[in-house]
């Protein structure tokens, strides 16, 4: 998580799968595919994606590494085996977010719906994967990153073979889902805020973000989500899907919050988004933020809370919205070095 404040992919964008009747009426969505989701989300899998993405020979995942593009190659794969399409308009997964040849790309998958058009929208689900950097001396030098956040690149996974299987099985959802594994947000939301400014489909036809940022430590079944007065149709969704899951969610108790992370160049462009994130001090930018201290099973479990909702968002009415050229304020040209001594002010620390 971070401290800082700070033309397009051709449209793969559904024509609405749900008719309208006379206009203005949508058809009943289809019923919530509860079973196939909790199929597909299991603690075990979210627990093998964080050991792998946080293993020491990751190295850390700083964003201006070697071990930021082992990151990306990593993620690459997962989006292949998943059965994912290239988000970019050169065919890969690759955005690039600078012009160092050392910085790791964004990462950007496709899921399309099938008979969908142009005015269905778009869903995008999104986490980052960039940590902190070696510590020079210690027996333990590596910043592992589990909770932060490879948690939430494991439960961005996670929801795209949850989509998957769900389409497979008739009632997936009815607009493209994007995903993304962003760079750069600890150094200053670098990633997301290139995106937001050279995104691969118009912002306004974003129906929502879902930016999952450490969701795997904390109080049992408890998950903090904050969208604010933009993020309201997104809180929406989840509220209702979460009656099918039955988590404690803490809604919108942290505004200072929502532009900590990358759902903050969305929402500064007016684009529903929220943040998932936890309350975990003792481990924030620790050595100790390792797999062995993950709760996998809250992980999931809120994983299969996007899933549902993204679904159940992508069958209600939809008007793509004015663009904003609002831009948000330059991220902060920062390279941690290490962790800092004393964290200041975070989404973990309220």
């Amino acid at each position: 998580m971070n401290h800082c404040q700070p033309a397009l992919l051709l449209a793969v964008l559904l024509q609405p799968a749900v008719a309208l009747a006379g206009g203005d009426a949508a058809a009943p969505a289809p019923t919530r595919p509860v079973a196939t989701v909790r199929s597909a989300i299991t603690a075990d899998a979210v627990r093998a994606y964080v050991a792998a993405l946080s293993s020491d020979d990751m190295g850390g995942r700083f964003f201006r590494s070697p071990f930021a593009e082992k990151a990306a190659a990593w993620i690459t794969e997962q989006f292949k085996t998943i059965g994912l399409a290239p988000g970019m308009p050169d065919g890969t997964f690759r955005q690039p977010i600078d012009k160092n040849p050392e910085t790791g790309p964004n990462m950007i998958a496709v899921m399309p719906a099938a008979g969908a058009g142009a005015d269905a929208g778009v869903i995008i689900v999104s986490s980052h994967y960039d940590h902190l950097r070696p510590r020079r001396s210690g027996e333990d030098r590596i910043y592992n990153g589990a909770d932060d956040n490879a948690s939430g690149v494991a439960g961005t996974l996670a929801v795209a073979r949850a989509l998957k299987a769900c389409t497979a099985a008739g009632n997936g959802p009815a607009c493209t889902v994007i995903f993304m594994a962003f760079n750069g947000e600890e150094a200053g939301l670098l990633g997301s805020t290139f995106y937001a400014r050279n995104p691969t489909v118009p912002l306004g036809q974003v129906r929502g973000v879902f930016n999952m940022d450490m969701i795997s430590r904390g109080p049992a079944r408890q998950i903090f989500i904050d969208g604010g007065p933009v993020g309201q149709p997104v809180v929406a969704a989840l509220k209702s899907a979460n009656e099918s899951i039955g988590l404690k969610l803490r809604l919108d108790e942290h505004p200072d919050w929502l532009d900590r992370s990358d759902q903050g160049p969305f929402l500064a462009r007016k684009v529903p988004a929220v943040l998932f994130s936890v309350v975990a001090v003792a481990l924030y930018n620790q050595v100790s933020d390792e797999v062995s201290k993950i709760d996998a099973g809250l992980a999931a479990e809120v994983a299969q809370l996007v899933a549902l909702a993204a679904i159940d968002m992508s069958h209600q009415p939809f008007t793509p919205r004015a663009e904003v050229s609002k831009k948000p304020a330059e991220p902060a040209k920062i390279e941690p070095a290490t962790a800092p001594a004393a964290a200041p002010a975070s989404p973990k620390a309220p």
